[in-house]
């Protein structure tokens, strides 16, 4: 999404920002909400009740690291009101498009798509004023610009995501590019991360790693498996790790 920010700057974004949409009533038809980039990780699970949890997979992982309230744009009195409201706080006042007030799902996905642009913007500027030899110290803080956006993914895009990340793994492992590879493998390791259940990462890129036809068979089952769960289509799921045990008994070399 093309973010117009008319305070603050797409270079050094704040990390928090109030976000507004023309309506289709006029130029006094204004609809807002705001941003917030959480600057520390945040385990939610230890502040929702267990039987809540279920209720909360909608948030993706259990930590919670950028949002916007509402999800939906809420109307406010006039833009020199909001103008006014952001010089006070210090917010940035970013400028999204048009919104009409009767789509509030389209009014949630605009909403969604903006947290996200936000966020990546907000993560490469952390980034980028990271001292030399940083790098540990930013990935412990959750601050990496693909942490925040896997944070933010649903489950569906987490995997379109992880079967990107095997293709570019298998190119780097067949091109013999050390440095992609690992890079991929990181990847790899911290999406999984995100994903609610035991996804077996590891066994994963073993699996990329080995050669021959069994070891692809079983990348792709590693994958197909990670689908599988997401969907809790616990059928499919019995039989791909049918499938899966029946190759590594055959293979033991494949084993974990």
């Amino acid at each position: 999404m093309d973010l117009r920010f008319e305070r603050g700057s797409r270079e050094k974004p704040k990390g928090h920002a109030l976000l507004y949409f023309n309506g289709t009533n006029g130029p006094d038809d204004v609809w807002v909400t705001y941003l917030v980039m959480l600057p520390i990780s945040v385990d939610v699970s230890k502040y929702v009740p267990p039987f809540l949890m279920n209720q909360m997979g909608e948030f993706g992982p259990k930590d919670l690291s950028a949002f916007a309230f509402p999800p939906a744009p809420e109307p406010i009195e006039s833009l020199q009101f909001l103008e006014t409201l952001a010089d006070m706080r210090g917010d940035d006042l970013i400028h999204a498009g048009t919104y009409n007030s009767s789509d509030i799902p389209g009014g949630m996905m605009a909403v969604s798509d903006a947290v996200q642009s936000y966020a990546e913007l907000y993560a490469n500027y952390v980034e980028g004023t990271q001292p030399s030899g940083a790098g540990e110290t930013e990935l412990s803080s959750g601050l990496g610009v693909n942490e925040v956006l896997y944070s933010l993914m649903s489950d569906g895009d987490r995997l379109s995501e992880l079967t990107k990340l095997v293709g570019k793994l298998r190119f780097a492992i067949d091109g013999g590019e050390d440095a992609l590879a690992t890079e991929a493998e990181i990847d790899i390791n911290l999406l999984v991360s995100h994903l609610p259940e035991n996804h077996k990462a590891a066994r994963l890129i073993e699996s990329v790693r080995a050669e021959g036809a069994t070891g692809a068979r079983l990348a792709d089952l590693y994958l197909q498996r990670c689908f599988h769960l997401i969907r809790e289509d616990y059928v499919k799921l019995g039989e791909v790790e049918d499938e899966i045990n029946t190759l590594e008994k055959e293979d033991p070399s494949s084993e974990a």
